[in-house]
């Protein structure tokens, strides 16, 4: 009696969190890449609206370090004086985002205004970097569209959902 009692408690327990998730992330822009990206990190399995925010943080702490990989790569491969200034202005913008990331991430559960304000500049810091291939006298398409779009993406999710904490 008491296994069926705690195999129901389980059951209703991870309903319960995948409820959780759905809800808060069928409220955001683009609820797919919410719900994929949430539950992609085991931890969201029991974590609240708090846990999330920080995951979805973690998350694009990560798509920022793997872009900025990409920059130092693609650096390393050209000789274009304008590409150079370009990526080395997306490097800065990435670099900045990351310390900016990790100290907001420690403020999710008490400074959720500065946790909003950091996610805000890195959509404006992903914008910057596209900018810089599109500005200037020297255009070319930015070799970062994707990145820069997902990474915008998913600031623009922690924002969501930091508002969804009330």
């Amino acid at each position: 009696m008491s296994l069926l009692f705690l195999s129901l408690l389980f059951t209703l327990s991870c309903h319960s969190q995948a409820d959780l998730i759905g809800d808060t992330c069928k409220k955001t822009l683009y609820p797919d890449l919410c719900i994929s990206t949430l539950r992609s990190n085991p931890s969201s399995a029991v974590a609240d609206v708090k846990g999330l925010v920080r995951i979805m943080f973690y998350a694009t702490a990560v798509k920022a370090t793997a872009t900025l990989n990409q920059v130092n790569v693609l650096l390393k491969k050209t000789n274009d004086v304008v590409l150079i200034e370009c990526l080395e202005n997306c490097a800065s913008e990435y670099a900045s985002a990351l310390n900016e990331i990790f100290t907001a991430n420690k403020n999710v559960g008490s400074d959720i205004f500065a946790v909003k304000g950091v996610a805000a500049d890195l959509v404006v810091e992903t914008q910057d970097c596209e900018d810089t291939f599109a500005d200037g006298p020297y255009k070319r398409k930015s070799p970062l569209t994707a990145e820069n779009d997902v990474l915008g993406d998913l600031a623009g999710l922690v924002i969501e959902i930091v508002d969804s904490l009330g």
